[in-house]
């Protein structure tokens, strides 16, 4: 009886440990059994995510701006801006935020898709704010009155002050400003295209020269160039990524104090079925030493927000 119960003890225990091996080693191969469902389901997942993937890779878009007579389209574009400078170890510091809402009305479309609209600011939020002074504010919808820093700007609004006529790639035909420009207005609306079928990856660029004054009071080029990515596609909505390239040799910090602002990158997305930019974001994020003394110091940051606004109220 005794043996018979050893017997058995032993015989639950060998059990256990061959469980316990079984777990820890891996099967021999040839002898292991199905992979579980969830496993199964899993690989499958993987398999489609990469074949979805694969196409996408081999699919050719193009992206074109497509626009009738008489639309009219607004933007909400919300910009802050950060600039710190240090001379001779004072530090000043310059905030500033501007929410405005613009309009552009198509007024002309020709056979070829060239569009003609105007550029229309309706309103504006603006705030600024210097080291050492008080604070300045403006809003068109409450104030009658603009401060003297912003005068220029309220005199402008709710009139057009450009009409512009592109391409479908987006390259400028024509432009007539009504009004002293204070913006880059169609960078707003349309950025350039490349204006043939292209797929996830492609590169295209647009060259920019700037003058620039040195310290000696002479002028100098700089080559600048943007570059632009289609980074992926999804519900036929495009993500298109976007660099600012210096191409000109820059040793003068002088020279570097004056094109920070033009070093954005961000992002776009562009409906493709319907041929517009529906949002813009664009980051900015520039140090410069050197540029008035061996101890100076400037940072610039910013961030603009541009978004269409469907019901063509302010959100």
């Amino acid at each position: 009886m005794m043996r018979r119960t050893i017997l058995s003890r032993a015989t639950t225990l060998l059990a256990a440990c061959s469980l316990a091996l079984v777990a820890f080693f891996p099967a021999v191969p040839g002898q292991a059994e199905d992979p579980p469902s969830e496993q199964k389901e899993e690989s499958v997942l993987e398999k489609e995510i990469q074949q979805a993937t694969r196409r996408a890779t081999d699919t050719d878009y193009l992206l074109q701006y497509r626009f009738e007579p008489g639309e009219s389209m607004k933007m909400k574009v919300v910009q802050l801006v950060s600039m710190q400078t240090r001379i001779d170890g004072n530090d000043q510091n310059v905030q500033s935020r501007s929410v405005s809402t613009r309009r552009w009305d198509v007024t002309a479309v020709d056979e070829d898709g060239n569009v003609t609209f105007t550029h229309t600011i309706m309103q504006a939020s603006m705030w600024q704010k210097v080291t050492g002074k008080d604070e300045i504010r403006y809003d068109s919808t409450k104030d009658k009155k603009a401060p003297e820093t912003y005068r220029a700007i309220a005199e402008k609004l709710g009139k057009p002050i450009s009409t512009i006529t592109m391409t479908r790639e987006g390259k400028l035909l024509q432009r007539k400003d009504q009004a002293r420009q204070f913006d880059a207005g169609i960078d707003s609306l349309a950025i350039p295209l490349p204006g043939t079928s292209i797929r996830l990856g492609f590169r295209w660029y647009t060259p920019e020269k700037l003058r620039i004054r040195t310290e000696t009071g002479t002028y100098r080029t700089v080559q600048l160039r943007r570059q632009y990515r289609l980074e992926k596609v999804q519900a036929g909505v495009a993500t298109i990524s976007i660099s600012t390239q210096v191409l000109t040799p820059l040793d003068d910090p002088k020279v570097k104090s004056q094109i920070v602002q033009r070093m954005q990158d961000g992002s776009i997305r562009f409906d493709i079925e319907r041929g517009r930019i529906l949002s813009r974001q664009l980051n900015l994020d520039q140090r410069v030493i050197g540029f008035n003394g061996p101890t100076s110091l400037m940072h610039y940051l910013a961030r603009t927000r541009e978004e269409v606004v469907e019901d063509g109220t302010v959100q």
